[in-house]
C-alpha cells in the first residue's frame, strides 16, 4: 500500500472511530439524560393561561400546574376563578394586585409569591386578591381586568404594578387596539355583573398537551445546555447582563421616540379612568413602579448606552410614572430607590434580586417587594396595624 493509500486508511478508520463515539454517546444520552427533566430548558406540565374575551389573557380556573426552568422549580395552584391563590373568602377585607408576571409570581409556588407576603404581613383580616398575569399584560390590560372583573369584589385599596420595560413594550403590541385605538379611545367590552365574567372563566377548558418532549440528537441538545449553563454562570461571574436589545434600552432613553410617546399616553388615559372606577367605589389607588431588573444592574446601564450612543437614564421612567400619577391624583409608590439601598446593604451581586436563568425576581426579590409594599401602606395609613402588633 503506498503512503497516501495508508493515511487515507488511518483517516478513514479516525472517522469511523468519530462517528462510533458519537453514536456511543447518544445512545448513552438516550438512556440517560434525554428523557430527564434536565434534558428541557423549561418544561409546563399543562396550559396555565388561556385567552379571554374581555382582557386578553387569563389563567385557568381550578388548575394546577408544574412549571420547570433550570434555576426554579414551582408548582401554580388557581382558585375558582382563576386568581393564583387560595378561593376568596367571605367577609375579609380586600386588597386587589394588579399587575404582570412579576406580581402573578412566575417561577414561584404560590406561597412563595409577594401577593401570598403582603396578605401575611396584613394578617388574618384582610385577603389579597392576585389578579397577576403573564403573557405581555400591560397597563391596558389592568384597567380592563379591573373594569370588567376586579371590581366586582369590592376591594379597598388598589396596587397597580408597573414594570418599565414590560408596561411600555407591550403598550405597543398591536393587538392591544382591541381595547384602546390609535386615538386613545377605550374600546374594550364592558359588563355588568361578574356572573357574565365567572361564566364565561368556568367554561374555558384545557384542550393542549403539556410540554411536547423535545426532537433531535440528544447530543447537540446536550451541548447546547452545557453552553447556556456556562454563559450563564460566565455572566454571574463576571456581574453582566448580555441582553442590549434596543427596544429594552428605548424606556430608558431621555429622548422619547414616538412610539415612547405614544406607550405613555395609554398609559395616562388607563390609569385616568381606573382612577374614576375606583373613586367610584371609594377605594384607593395606589401605583407602584417595580424596579426592574435592568434598571438595577449599573453595568447593563452603563453598557446599553454605549450600544445606544447616548446615556440611559435608570430614573427617566420613574420620574416619567411619577409625574402622571402626581397630574391625576393618584399615590405613587417608586421601589426603585429603596430596592437599591437593599442591594447596597446586602451586598448583592448580579444577578441581585432574578433568578440565574430568568430575569423574574427570585424568592427573596418577591418577599422584598412584599415588605417594601407593606411599609408604604404602613406609612400611608392606607390598612391597619396587624392584630398582635407587627408582624
Amino acid at each position: 500500500m503506498t503512503r497516501l493509500g495508508r493515511a487515507a486508511a488511518r483517516l478513514g478508520l479516525a472517522a469511523a472511530g468519530v462517528v462510533v463515539a458519537l453514536a456511543a454517546a447518544e445512545v448513552a444520552l438516550r438512556l440517560s439524560w434525554c428523557d430527564s427533566s434536565a434534558a428541557t430548558y423549561e418544561y409546563q406540565s399543562k396550559p396555565f393561561l388561556s385567552p379571554n374575551p374581555y382582557w386578553g389573557t387569563w389563567h385557568f380556573p381550578n388548575n394546577e400546574v408544574e412549571h420547570r426552568k433550570p434555576c426554579f422549580t414551582a408548582r401554580y395552584t388557581t382558585n375558582e376563578l382563576g386568581m393564583k391563590g387560595d378561593p376568596v373568602r367571605t367577609g375579609a377585607r380586600r386588597i386587589a394586585l394588579l399587575g404582570d408576571s412579576f406580581i402573578e409570581g412566575f417561577g414561584h409556588d404560590n406561597e412563595a409569591t409577594a401577593a401570598h407576603s403582603l396578605e401575611r404581613l396584613l394578617g388574618s383580616e384582610y385577603q389579597v386578591l392576585n389578579f397577576g398575569v403573564s403573557g405581555f399584560f400591560s397597563t391596558i390590560d389592568e384597567l380592563v381586568l379591573y373594569d370588567d372583573f376586579a371590581k366586582f369584589f369590592d376591594p379597598e385599596v388598589v396596587l397597580l404594578f408597573f414594570l418599565n420595560y414590560n408596561d411600555l413594550e407591550d403598550l405597543l403590541n398591536p393587538g392591544k387596539e382591541r381595547l384602546i385605538d390609535r386615538n386613545l379611545n377605550l374600546v374594550y367590552p364592558r359588563v355588568r355583573d361578574v356572573r357574565e365574567v365567572a361564566a364565561s372563566v368556568r367554561q374555558q377548558r384545557i384542550t393542549e398537551s403539556p410540554t411536547p418532549p423535545a426532537g433531535g440528537s440528544c447530543l447537540i441538545r446536550f451541548l447546547a445546555s452545557i453552553r447556556r449553563t456556562f454563559l450563564q454562570r460566565l455572566q454571574i461571574a463576571l456581574h453582566l447582563r448580555w441582553d442590549f436589545r434596543h427596544e429594552l434600552a428605548r424606556p430608558y432613553l431621555p429622548i422619547e421616540d414616538d412610539e415612547m410617546r405614544h406607550a405613555w399616553a395609554i398609559v395616562e388615559t388607563s390609569l385616568r379612568r381606573l382612577l374614576d372606577i375606583t373613586r367610584g367605589q371609594g377605594a384607593t389607588l395606589v401605583v407602584v413602579d417595580v424596579a426592574d431588573p435592568y434598571q438595577l444592574d449599573p453595568n447593563w446601564i452603563r453598557l446599553a448606552s454605549l450600544r445606544e450612543r447616548t446615556a440611559l437614564s435608570p430614573t427617566h421612567p420613574n420620574e416619567r410614572l411619577g409625574g402622571i400619577c402626581r397630574k391625576l391624583g393618584i399615590r405613587y409608590y417608586d421601589m426603585y430607590p429603596e430596592t437599591q439601598a437593599y442591594i447596597a446593604e446586602h451586598h448583592l451581586a448580579y444577578p441581585f434580586l432574578s433568578f440565574a436563568c430568568d430575569r423574574h425576581y427570585d424568592r427573596e426579590g418577591q418577599q422584598l417587594m412584599a415588605k417594601l409594599v407593606f411599609g408604604y401602606l404602613r406609612r400611608e395609613e392606607l390598612v391597619d396595624r396587624p392584630q398582635g402588633g407587627s408582624p
